[in-house]
């Protein structure tokens, strides 16, 4: 009988665990509908820490250029994209979600962005032309991607000679948000993975409290 008691406390224990843990990481990562991971991007407290102006400003992006965002999500920065490479530029926004892609397209619609492309891509593939984009960022959305060798390789593929690859991504630590601590990479990993796929480093910015701020350059 202690026996069966014993186990039940347990069974009932692991559970209360699981619900408390699952209640703890709930607000770090995406909520279950659409229109509130929408919310939640766009919040205005994001840009305190997310400082998506600076971000931009030091990418340099040049009148002309070609940009994907990997990830684009709400087009958060999509917008920044389009404004600074300007009518002659190309920003292709790139997800696998259909939500956030139909979000997308009324937002391209509703604010002129006449230069974005949105993309429903694939979760091993961003679809893009070969040798089309000049830069490829990546915010948020590097620790979700699965075989992420073969998918730098891919990448490659897509960058124009000299292209960039910008990763923006949480510190492996805990942060007021982000994703949960098991998910996070080191920014060593990150950039042995990215370096062994055959890229360089090229720049690092450390303004960002919660986040790494890596590039690097397609050789």
């Amino acid at each position: 009988m202690n026996r069966k008691t014993n186990l039940l406390s347990f069974i009932t224990l692991a559970f209360l665990v699981l619900i408390l843990t699952a209640t703890n990481l709930f607000p770090q990562h995406p909520p279950g509908s659409i229109d509130g991971y929408i919310k939640m991007l766009e919040s205005p407290d994001r840009a305190s820490y997310q400082m998506p102006d600076r971000v931009v400003d030091s990418l340099c992006i040049k009148e002309g250029n070609a940009i994907a965002d990997i990830g684009a999500g709400s087009g958060y920065f999509t917008k920044l994209f389009s404004e600074r490479s300007g009518k002659n530029g190309k920003v292709f926004a790139c997800d696998i979600d259909k939500g956030m892609i139909s979000y997308l397209e009324k937002r391209i619609k509703n604010e002129n962005l006449g230069n974005v492309t949105p993309i429903l891509c694939k979760p091993n593939d961003p679809l893009l032309s070969p040798s089309s984009v000049d830069l490829i960022f990546i915010c948020d959305t590097y620790h979700h991607l699965e075989k992420r060798g073969d998918y730098l390789n891919l990448l490659k593929k897509y960058l124009k000679p000299g292209g960039r690859l910008a990763i923006v991504d949480y510190q492996k630590r805990e942060t007021p948000s982000g994703p949960p601590l098991a998910m996070r990479i080191d920014r060593e990993e990150i950039i042995k993975e990215i370096t062994g796929a055959g890229y360089k480093l090229d720049a690092e910015f450390f303004f960002l409290p919660y986040q790494y701020f890596i590039v690097f350059m397609k050789q």
